[in-house]
């Protein structure tokens, strides 16, 4: 990109995070704590008067208590264990914190810069084989989409996004090495940030024209990332003494367990919006991402259709809805699919999505902001 493609995506950038904040300072006015009734782990209780506690709820208080106490063998609330939350973020938390003066400060600065970083890195991955527009289009779309909003917050997501577009940009690039680094920093991100080494596989093998000797040498390049999450894993075994720890405690603490995505359609007519393990929005949305993927598999490059299929099936099969708006946020070829659409390059059309999605934005931030569930 260019300095004007730089200074676009920097103004938007920094638009899309004030109009964040605005509606984070009107949720002060609104009633506070409607999540305090979920089935949720509180570390800390919230002040409402506290900016960095509104942005750090549900998994912010585990990432601040991993931060500042490190990882338990016991259950901490219910069968909920933090071993299930990867160990990146709540390090770079423990790191910065001194700095910034608390966890949950220095996990909005993480995730603000991570963010920044991702978006820079989504945009120049995107014009390496797309016109700028599209670049910026894509860019723009990831920003307001309404659960984006925990790019801002003490959530993984912004942090895991730097890492993985930033390893496929490199990758891009041919500089192997640089790719394999990152992605293993992203797989040990999130709890599924391990599946990064589908699209990275498929984009080495392409590089070589699709030979079964360049799918045999990607796997090879890459075996770090799955040996990487499996060091992990490996501890919290050690740590609990059980070695099979991690998918107990996803279930018994989370529900997490293999489940046919249809049956998670069930009742949708029925069920609230925002519903904590069954919501009707993360079915409607989780349902749209899945339909996308056979057009994004016929248009764009094969690793994108890899990553998107990683991110978005995987949840599909955790046998609830639960966070599958979230879950999914992260899958940006749905939004270069989306940026390339003819109808969206005219004006009008364009400006109602832009209106729509930045409407979600903002009442995802006043329920957010003010500690109610959004998935």
């Amino acid at each position: 990109m260019d300095r004007a493609g730089i200074a676009i995506f920097a103004h938007r950038y920094l638009a899309v995070k004030l109009v964040i904040l605005a509606a984070a300072l009107v949720a002060f006015f609104l009633p506070f704590g409607e999540g305090l009734g979920e089935d949720n782990f509180i570390y800390r209780q919230p002040d409402p008067a506290s900016l960095a506690d509104r942005f750090s709820p549900f998994d912010g208080q585990w990432y601040r208590q991993i931060a500042e106490q490190g990882y338990r063998a016991q259950p901490l609330y219910v069968q909920q264990r933090n071993i299930n939350f990867f160990p990146l973020y709540p390090m770079l938390l423990h790191a910065f914190a001194p700095a910034f003066g608390s966890a949950a400060v220095a996990g909005i600065a993480v995730s603000l810069v991570a963010g920044a970083v991702a978006a820079f890195f989504l945009a120049a991955l995107v014009a390496a084989d797309y016109p700028l527009a599209v670049a910026q289009r894509t860019v723009w779309y990831l920003l307001v989409f309404p659960s984006a909003v925990v790019l801002s917050a003490v959530y993984s997501e912004a942090l895991f996004l730097a890492l993985g577009i930033g390893a496929l940009y490199a990758g891009r690039r041919r500089r192997w090495g640089w790719a394999a680094l990152l992605g293993v920093f992203a797989a040990l991100t999130r709890s599924v940030g391990g599946l990064i080494i589908l699209p990275l596989v498929v984009q080495y093998a392409r590089a070589s024209g699709f030979r079964w000797r360049a799918w045999l040498r990607g796997v090879v390049v890459y075996a770090v990332i799955p040996i990487s999450v499996a060091g992990y894993l490996a501890f919290s075994g050690w740590l609990a003494g059980d070695w099979l720890i991690y998918p107990k405690a996803l279930r018994a603490g989370w529900e997490h367990q293999f489940g046919f995505p249809w049956a998670a359609f069930a009742g949708l007519g029925s069920r609230e919006l925002f519903g904590y393990r069954d919501g009707a929005l993360d079915a409607v949305v989780g349902g749209a991402f899945a339909l996308l993927l056979l057009p994004i598999a016929r248009r764009l490059q094969p690793e994108y259709t890899a990553f998107a299929a990683a991110f978005t099936l995987v949840p599909l099969y955790t046998g609830s809805t639960m966070s599958w708006t979230r879950y999914m946020m992260v899958s940006f070829p749905h939004f270069l699919y989306l940026a390339q659409q003819p109808w969206l390059q005219r004006r009008w059309p364009a400006l109602i999505l832009s209106s729509l999605l930045l409407g979600g934005l903002i009442a995802f931030t006043l329920r957010f902001t003010s500690w109610q569930w959004i998935g």
